[in-house]
């Protein structure tokens, strides 16, 4: 016999019991001791509401731009799968901020459901505080934390 049927049964013949029809049993009878009520921790951190999806894009879209669409076509496919990352690759001054300032503007309009954010990689601090308002923006519980790193 296990344990717990065991200490069941010694409870039921210390106090009695009746067995309902779901099969739960009801002990009578008086129990002494100390009774202690244990609530769970209040939460460090009340968690705040998200806000809607948005996109946070630092510049203004170029009513001038270019279209290039084979390569907007290109930046749409790659980056519709889940998770998916890609990166604009050439010399300066070629457009390709302009591409991704177009990008997030079509992305928007096709879905606007969902977020956009601009990431500043122009040096590693800079890199570091667009994921710290990322994470702002966001009301991420345990953003403001020394322990969690939000990279």
């Amino acid at each position: 016999m296990s344990e717990a049927v065991q200490e069941r049964s010694a409870i039921s013949q210390q106090f009695g019991s009746a067995t309902a029809s779901d099969g739960s049993r009801v002990f009578q009878g008086n129990i002494q001791g100390d009774f202690h009520l244990h609530q769970p921790p209040e939460p460090l951190e009340r968690p705040e509401t998200p806000p809607n999806p948005t996109a946070v894009i630092p510049f203004n879209r170029d009513r001038d731009f270019v279209q290039r669409n084979t390569i907007l076509d290109q930046v749409h496919r790659l980056c519709s799968e889940p998770a998916s990352r890609t990166a604009l690759v050439g010399l300066g001054g070629v457009g390709k901020s302009q591409i991704a300032i177009e990008y997030t503007y079509q992305i928007r309009e096709r879905s606007p459901k969902t977020w956009v954010f601009w990431v500043h990689a122009s040096s590693a601090p800079r890199y570091e505080q667009s994921f710290r308002d990322i994470a702002d923006y966001l009301k991420l519980p345990g953003r403001t934390s020394p322990q969690n790193n939000i990279f």
